[in-house]
């Protein structure tokens, strides 16, 4: 995968937004790679794989949506994000 198609990846993966649980965040992501790719899902899982062993795109949680008092708690939403770049001291 070339840098241009690396940045476009973790892009497209950001641009995914909030997701209801892991399962459909990388359900998500998979389908991504591999319309940008045009790639199986074996190269698309592994391309997923490189990219958060090499910390290029990390999921991060929160708590999602309004409170709601027929709802006890908000509902925890998932996406992926870039990590901060490490800083230069």
């Amino acid at each position: 995968m070339s840098p241009d198609q690396e940045e476009q990846v973790c892009d497209a993966l950001v641009n995914l937004g909030w997701l209801e649980n892991d399962h459909a965040l990388h359900a998500a992501a998979i389908r991504v790679i591999q319309d940008l790719l045009g790639c199986s899902t074996d190269h698309a899982k592994a391309v997923l794989y490189d990219l958060r062993t090499r910390k290029l795109i990390e999921t991060t949680i929160t708590l999602g949506g309004e409170l709601d008092t027929r709802k006890p708690v908000p509902v925890a939403k998932m996406r992926w994000e870039r990590p901060p770049a490490p800083s230069r001291q």
